[in-house]
């Protein structure tokens, strides 16, 4: 895969991320054991029912949930993981701003928050390689 492609590829589960992060909170919420006769939600009542539920996800946004969120801890090893983490959030999750934006919001140079988007990317395309071996 040519590095353009690579970085598509992050780019694309980083924007992906919080609508699959959002959903599988959805599935977690809905699926809450039930034990005894009376049922309080319109859910499962049965473990096994509960398991079945749970798949909604298939195994490939799973992955991307998973590399992301390694992404994301591997932020907080650096001195400035917090404008990092900022950037990400303005610009792939709420997707408010460009990384030109992004970087005077954190007041850091242009060059400096690309070179953190590379790293940012490249993180998260080596999770996603990873899982699917």
């Amino acid at each position: 895969m040519t590095i353009a492609g690579a970085r598509a590829e992050a780019r694309y589960a980083l924007k992906q991320y919080p609508k699959l992060k959002r959903r599988q909170s959805e599935n977690e919420q809905q699926i809450t054991p039930v034990y005894g006769g009376t049922v309080v939600q319109r859910s499962a009542t049965r473990v096994t029912e509960n398991v079945a539920l749970r798949t909604n996800l298939t195994e490939r946004e799973e992955n991307i949930i998973s590399a992301v969120e390694f992404a994301i801890h591997m932020q907080s090893y650096y001195p400035n993981g917090n404008e990092r983490l900022k950037m990400m959030e303005m610009v792939y999750f709420k997707r408010t701003h460009t990384l030109a934006g992004a970087a005077e919001v954190c007041h850091y140079s242009i060059d400096t928050v690309f070179r953190w988007n590379v790293e940012i990317l490249t993180a998260v395309f080596v999770a996603l390689k990873n899982k699917n071996l």
